[in-house]
């Protein structure tokens, strides 16, 4: 946020009146009054100052919805992903599977040949 050159109104003139009548010569009342004059122009936020800073806010919530909806969109690419690899390894997974029940058959059959080969060989 920019600082605003806009300054808090303060009568300096009535002030420094005010600080002479109460005993002050013209140099303390003017260094005080200048003093005030200044630390209040320094730290005083005005309307100005408070709409600058609610206009750096909306863009701030705006941007922030943005990105929101960036990380959602990413989110939901990301499970997307995600299912497509669990469907792709569910479905290699039961190939595999297939695989291995055919090759288990074959064993089998193998065995029950070389078995009955062997009880039919025998006298």
């Amino acid at each position: 946020m920019q600082a605003n050159q806009t300054n808090v109104t303060f009568n300096t003139h009535e002030a420094v009146k005010a600080l002479k009548s109460s005993g002050f010569n013209e140099k303390q009342a003017e260094s005080v009054v200048e003093t005030i004059d200044k630390a209040v122009n320094e730290t005083v936020a005005t309307k100005a100052d408070l709409a600058l800073l609610g206009a750096d806010l909306a863009l701030l919530g705006a941007d922030l919805k943005v990105q929101g909806a960036k990380i959602e969109a990413l989110r939901e690419t990301v499970e997307g992903i995600q299912e497509n690899i669990e469907k792709t390894m569910d479905t290699k997974m039961a190939k595999l599977e297939t695989r291995m029940m055919r090759m288990m058959w074959l064993q089998l059959m193998a065995m029950l040949g070389m078995f009955v080969t062997m009880v039919v060989a025998l006298p």
